[in-house]
């Protein structure tokens, strides 16, 4: 088991660097000169000699080997570049909005939870039933609908015609049900897929048959024995669905006037602000990186089979 955790750590640190590379190569590889943008922030008319000292202060005559290691010992200090359109640091400007996409992004993950066991569960309790076609159609519709359109539905139904929540910025916990319940929506209806195929499938094989012919519910059933079988399964599904809701942030955030990374990375396609669109995809892959490797992790201690592999590793 720990040599296969080393393994993963050593391949995790691997894709950094790589994702690393790929957003320095972004800025590197954009069009116009970098020095002449800073500059002209700085002085609307400025010369060819301010133009000059801008290069030498950024190191943009150095190699580009030495441009690359000065950029990443900085970005692992906090120092992401400065900004072309405001001439501000961009790490404070991240640290300020961090919070807001990860609150945003980890509450639409329980909602997705939540509704997903909801559903999956209630589904395969009933198999045929009519609670189980309307699971069904709930998570057909909940895969089928964009955040966007979701969004604007919650908006008209619960802020404008029936005022019970607020429409838009941080203005405390109800502020927030709204933007969980956008972003969370189309992950449940695919777990929720997850767990009652996979629960159907457990229910199947002969330990669930061993349970039934010892008097246990079918309940009791699916709970005890059939629902922590579909871990592996279900941990490796939410991984994926995770990275599908820091893409989502990206739609929901404007949408709610949540001033997140996700709207300052619009903010900075928008104004073509090639400094603060590398630093908002380097924390992009990083989370995804990071995700992927917990999400191995946890499959590692649920998943007896990796268990075993790990153990004769």
């Amino acid at each position: 088991m720990k040599t296969m955790i080393l393994i993963r750590l050593r391949n995790t640190v691997v894709l950094l660097l790589l994702a690393t590379l790929l957003c320095f190569t972004l800025v590197v590889s954009a069009p116009g000169n970098v020095a002449v943008l800073i500059a002209e922030l700085r002085s609307p008319k400025s010369t060819f000699e301010q133009i000059r000292a801008v290069e030498e202060e950024l190191g943009l005559n150095d190699p580009i080997i030495v441009r690359y290691g000065n950029w990443l010992t900085g970005a692992m200090r906090g120092d992401l570049g400065i900004s072309y359109k405001t001439g501000e640091s961009i790490g404070p400007a991240l640290a300020s909005r961090l919070h807001v996409t990860a609150i945003l992004v980890a509450g639409g993950a329980c909602i997705a939870m939540l509704l997903s066991f909801a559903l999956g569960f209630v589904g395969a309790l009933w198999p045929g039933r009519a609670s189980d076609v309307a699971t069904r159609v709930i998570a057909l519709l909940g895969a089928s609908m964009p955040s966007f359109f979701v969004g604007a539905l919650l908006i008209y139904g619960l802020a404008v015609e029936l005022r019970l929540l607020p429409t838009f910025g941080d203005a405390g916990l109800t502020s927030w049900v709204m933007p969980w319940m956008t972003i969370g929506l189309l992950p449940a209806a695919v777990l929720s897929r997850v767990v009652r195929v996979g629960l159907e499938e457990a229910m199947a094989r002969p330990f669930a048959l061993t349970a039934s012919a010892k008097g246990l519910s079918r309940a009791q059933t699916l709970f005890k024995h059939a629902l922590p079988n579909i871990a592996p399964s279900y941990i490796n599904a939410l991984g994926a669905q995770g990275g599908a809701m820091v893409v989502g942030a990206v739609v929901v955030e404007p949408l709610f006037a949540l001033k997140g990374v996700a709207d300052l990375f619009l903010q900075g396609v928008l104004f073509r602000d090639f400094m603060v669109v590398q630093a908002c995809l380097l924390i992009f892959l990083t989370s995804f990186i990071v995700l992927n490797l917990l999400v191995d992790i946890g499959m590692m201690f649920t998943d007896p089979k990796l268990r075993r592999q790990g153990a004769n590793a």
